[in-house]
């Protein structure tokens, strides 16, 4: 069974229903990237393109490591933000001095 931080990371589980693309921001950032970038294949030749496309797969497979690292790090640091405020610092770390 995978885990529950992956399925949240991978989608597989929406405790959110709010979208980025009603976002009059996202939408706006998303057509002046797909514009920049139609711009820029129409200027590149075969081979500029080919390493373009290889540029961007590397680019997000870089993202998805560094988005996944960056979300499970502050998930575990929430979870034992809010164990602290429960339990008591000493519940933790097991040290019995204040």
């Amino acid at each position: 069974m995978p885990s529950i931080l992956e399925e949240l990371y991978y989608g597989n589980i929406h405790p959110d229903i709010s979208s980025y693309s009603k976002n009059p921001d996202y939408i706006r950032a998303a057509n002046l990237r797909k514009s920049n970038y139609q711009k820029l294949l129409n200027a590149l030749g075969e081979s500029e393109k080919e390493l373009l496309e290889k540029y961007i797969e590397a680019e997000s497979e870089f993202a998805s490591i560094l988005r996944y690292s960056t979300f499970t790090y502050a998930l575990k640091f929430g979870a034992l933000f809010m164990s602290e405020v429960f339990t008591g610092i000493n519940q933790i770390t097991g040290d019995n001095e204040q």
